[in-house]
């Protein structure tokens, strides 16, 4: 029996951005070879068939996120970055799927470590997202030659307050599927495992949506985790329905194996009419104060609160005559979309345009905070990736 003695360190830095943590890595120190570096990745979160006890997870989707991060080719931005969503049970990572809440902490990262130089007031990083291929922009507050450390911005989901940093989604219609609208209609209609017809709309903005009326599936819409997470015969009808609307757009193929943990996309949303609720932390949700409501599903799980990606899409999908989101939203003539979530509720100001052919997705962003956790190298045995 032989040993190694070896240990493995790689320069590293835990960052919460919005309603999302994870590690922010840089490309240059992690292997070229993405089976040594997925192996490493996995390693330093503690991935197993005993969930992440074993490294910094922390067992849910919202702290096993990842960006990779380094200088980029692409004119007009100031820094890539790579999001990986990683499994819990298992050594794989998802990179067909991306995240705005960890962007709001790579611009702050990009601004700290000097990628970009400092503008008093605002400083604007653009961020190349290679999951995309498209801009990320992230406004990041500047005072006196100094990143802006403390401020009064609060966002549902996060104790306590910082100051605002936006992130905002540039021309992302059609990333990943294509189009705007995968399928080319505001609605289609997919066969449930009773051999009923359930209206969705589908909708690719930042990420691929599924979108469903929370009343298809007998729910009021205003229900909280351990309402929805504990409801095994939902689970399993959301998942069948996100599952047939990823096959029907061509996510992936008729035959491939499909579950929540490796096939973050498409996200599945479920929406219904402003109400009055209490949310996770026991306030009151005024129904006056939101134009929808959303129950966002992530890796088979309810988001807490809301992803960011998500909120832009969803914002976009109530500006589209028609959508589900658009049938039961209570419209304004303003371009911001407030979405009431488990948490509380996220504004999100929409561009969208009417066309000939459609609509097109201008921009879409909104305010979150961010801040460094901690910093320092992380330790993985030297046969991880021998």
């Amino acid at each position: 029996m032989s040993f190694s003695t070896q240990l493995y360190k790689i320069p590293v830095v835990l960052m919460r951005g919005g309603t999302s943590r994870g590690l922010i890595m840089k490309d240059v120190d992690l292997p070229k070879d993405p089976v040594k570096r997925d192996a490493i990745i996995t390693k330093i979160y503690g991935s197993s068939e005993n969930g992440q006890i074993d490294g910094i997870g922390g067992g849910t989707s919202i702290t096993s996120k990842l960006a990779i991060v380094g200088v980029t080719q692409k004119q007009d931005c100031d820094i890539f970055y790579t999001f990986g969503q990683v499994d819990i049970t298992s050594k794989k990572v998802d990179y067909h799927v991306t995240c705005g809440n960890m962007a709001s902490a790579v611009g702050l990262y990009a601004v700290e470590e000097g990628f970009v130089a400092l503008e008093e007031g605002i400083t604007k990083v653009r961020l190349f997202n290679t999951n995309t291929q498209r801009v990320m922009e992230v406004e990041v507050p500047v005072e006196n030659g100094k990143v802006v450390q403390t401020g009064d911005f609060q966002i549902s989901g996060v104790s306590g307050t910082g100051p605002e940093i936006m992130v905002n989604f540039v021309e992302f219609g059609g990333a990943i599927a294509g189009n705007l609208l995968p399928t080319g209609n505001v609605t289609d209609y997919i066969e449930n495992e009773k051999g009923e017809k359930i209206e969705v709309s589908i909708l690719d903005v930042g990420n691929v949506l599924v979108f469903v009326k929370a009343s298809d599936f007998s729910l009021r819409g205003i229900e909280l985790s351990i309402e929805i997470n504990n409801n095994s015969v939902l689970s399993r009808q959301l998942e069948d329905i996100r599952v047939k609307c990823g096959r029907l757009i061509g996510l992936f193929g008729p035959e491939e194996e499909v579950k929540p943990e490796t096939h973050a996309l498409p996200k599945i949303i479920l929406v219904s009419e402003p109400q009055d609720y209490i949310d996770e932390t026991g306030n009151l949700v005024n129904k006056s104060d939101i134009n929808i409501i959303g129950r966002y599903i992530t890796m088979g799980k309810l988001h807490r609160a809301f992803a960011v990606s998500g909120s832009v899409g969803t914002g976009a999908a109530c500006k589209i005559l028609g959508t589900i989101p658009n049938q039961v939203t209570q419209s304004n003539e303003t371009n911001e979309v407030t979405i009431g979530h488990p948490s509380g509720s996220i504004k999100v100001n929409i561009e969208i345009k009417k066309t000939d052919s459609g609509y097109k997705f201008i921009k879409g962003g909104t305010g979150r905070t961010a801040r460094r956790i901690m910093e320092g190298e992380a330790i993985v045995p030297s046969d991880i990736i021998n």
